[in-house]
């Protein structure tokens, strides 16, 4: 089923609290049409816990929101993308950069972040999940919902198609 930003802000302009994720985030995914429940990660440059996820835990449809402060460092690269995509993950939305993105754009699952970078960190660092997150302008919960298209990434607290 194809969705459209567009139409849902029209269509529920007076029903909900939407909220547009910033243009300074680009896709770097295969997949630019995707919509889901939110997942939130808070990380502090590491991705151990952001990998330990993907490759472990049945995604069912979720978006996976991660916030690393904008951290230069690569987040997700081809390995994590090809874990998201094995199991079943819409999409992984990233404040901060990610890497590999010759082969992150030929896998079929969501990619946003705000760059690339080709180096990552390798040092286990602090981390959470299911944090309310807070980055360029907008408010992201676990349960929350996002939609996305060629027309940007909208987020919502409650499913509205």
């Amino acid at each position: 089923m194809s969705i459209s930003t567009a139409d849902i802000c029209d269509d529920f302009r007076d029903k909900a609290k939407i909220q547009v994720l910033s243009p300074k985030f680009k896709s770097y995914g295969g997949k630019t049409n995707f919509q889901g429940e939110v997942i939130t990660v808070k990380l502090d440059k590491s991705n151990w816990l952001l990998l330990s996820m993907l490759k472990d835990e049945k995604g069912d449809g979720k978006v996976v929101v991660v916030d690393v402060d904008q951290a230069y460092y690569g987040i997700v690269g081809d390995r994590l993308m090809a874990f998201a995509k094995n199991n079943n993950y819409e999409a992984i939305i990233i404040n901060g950069y990610v890497r590999d993105t010759n082969e992150t754009v030929n896998i079929d699952v969501g990619l946003y972040a705000i760059g690339t970078c080709p180096q990552r960190n390798f040092e286990k660092t602090n981390s959470a999940r299911d944090i309310e997150l807070n980055f360029e302008g907008i408010k992201v919960n676990s349960g929350d919902y996002i939609y996305a298209d060629c027309d940007g990434v909208i987020i919502t607290e409650e499913k509205l198609v």
